[in-house]
């Protein structure tokens, strides 16, 4: 067997660290990116961690332009592998599935491929061009699994287990997510700072009563009492799984909210107001083309810095509202993660690990033979069981809290 990782950033190190904790089913493991030498440290804290498994597996490393469908392909050819596991940002997703179709090669990412606040690529479109491939996969005999991190993932997970095991009929779908950890700097990003500003400044869009509903960012708020980490405001926000959701598990309303404490939300505003959360380029006096997110997220602190000292928990989860038995029943299916904890295990942070846990979880069963259907698959889709009932081994546990049934109070801002 063998495996080819893409992407070496903070979710590419935890997966690359879990994978070398199962290599006795992944077998040999290639891990590339544009920047070799940031897949050589990962392969050195591996090594220094003793996160083998068997170190008589080869764990190498490549340089490769994502962006360049031949050069994946040529990639491919010379490392055989049969999984590639796409821990890139999402706007190579679309030439690695490419590659992959090209050489019949499975294919697991985490998240979706596109921006999900440009026209086009916004919640109502997104997953359309992966889907795209679905046919194609499956002529070619070859597996493709979508979004296999944790939201989008795992919560999809939780969604569909609600729907097979606690539910006949389902209102609501809440996402819900907060991290309540501290990692001591004014202002940074958990993960790529590119990806996540995008991520955070486009118009929310929700699904309600058969219609997509669509409200600025951070202009939806209510309070959520999250198991350990208590009470939290939370926000409507665009996100790749409430498209997913809406289109496998029928619900009334399906929306995503995340947790922002006031001081970010005071930077976060600032640098949208002056233009430094813009991806489009600028002229300086010079000459010189910049694009302001750029710049932003070379003077902002790497994501993989944050982890040694981060203290704290993590709290994502699904709550479910609908009826069983013909009575009203209200569930909150969830995970903790302790960001201590996680760089115990991997040396990273815990908003990593609650991505890179789940993808191996997923490329596991993927090789056991359980998720493993000719096509593209988003985690829906899957058999919720096996999945719930390997993650805790591999990293991540989960619980389901019993909640009063009543309408969440949401709060209209300006």
């Amino acid at each position: 067997m063998a495996v080819l990782q893409i992407g070496a950033g903070g979710v590419g190190w935890v997966i690359a660290h879990k994978a070398a904790q199962n290599n006795d089913v992944f077998g040999d493991y290639t891990i590339a990116s544009r920047t070799v030498g940031k897949c050589e440290a990962i392969i050195e804290s591996i090594k220094g961690r003793n996160n083998q498994k068997d170190s008589s597996y080869k764990l190498e490393s490549r340089a490769v332009d994502a962006d360049d469908v031949e050069a994946l392909v040529a990639l491919i050819n010379e490392v055989k592998p049969d999984l590639v596991i796409n821990a890139g940002p999402p706007w190579v997703n679309m030439t690695i599935m490419e590659a992959c179709y090209q050489t019949k090669t499975s294919y697991l990412d985490t998240s979706v491929a596109v921006d999900l606040c440009s026209e086009g690529q916004q919640v109502p479109q997104a997953y359309d061009w992966q889907w795209g491939y679905r046919e194609k996969f499956e002529e070619a005999g070859i597996t493709g699994i979508l979004g296999a991190g944790f939201d989008p993932g795992v919560v999809s997970v939780f969604a569909a287990y609600a729907y097979k095991h606690l539910f006949d009929e389902i209102d609501t779908i809440d996402v819900m997510d907060v991290n309540a950890g501290d990692h001591g700097k004014k202002f940074a990003t958990n993960f790529d700072p590119e990806t996540n500003m995008l991520e955070i400044q486009g118009d929310s869009f929700y699904w309600e009563d058969g219609e997509w509903k669509q409200v600025g960012c951070h202009t939806r708020m209510m309070e959520f009492d999250f198991p350990l980490v208590g009470s939290h405001k939370v926000y409507s926000m665009a996100h790749d799984e409430v498209r997913s959701l809406k289109e496998f598990i029928p619900a009334k309303r399906i929306e995503f909210w995340m947790g922002f404490g006031d001081r970010y939300l005071n930077y976060f505003n600032c640098m949208r107001d002056i233009g430094l959360l813009s991806p489009d380029p600028v002229t300086l006096q010079d000459g010189t083309v910049v694009e302001p997110l750029k710049v932003l997220k070379a003077l902002l602190p790497d994501p993989t810095s944050l982890a040694p000292g981060y203290t704290g928990k993590t709290c994502i989860g699904t709550w479910v509202q609908g009826k069983k038995d013909g009575k009203q029943r209200s569930v909150f299916v969830y995970n903790n993660a302790d960001h201590e904890v996680a760089y115990k295990d991997v040396e990273h942070q815990a908003i990593a690990y609650t991505t890179g846990v789940p993808a191996i979880t997923a490329a596991l069963l993927y090789f056991k033979g359980e998720w493993n259907g000719k096509g593209v698959f988003n985690m829906e889709q899957l058999d919720p069981d096996p999945f719930l009932e390997l993650m805790p081994s591999i990293g991540l546990d989960w619980g389901v809290e019993e909640l009063s049934p009543s309408e969440p109070v949401i709060n209209i801002l300006k």
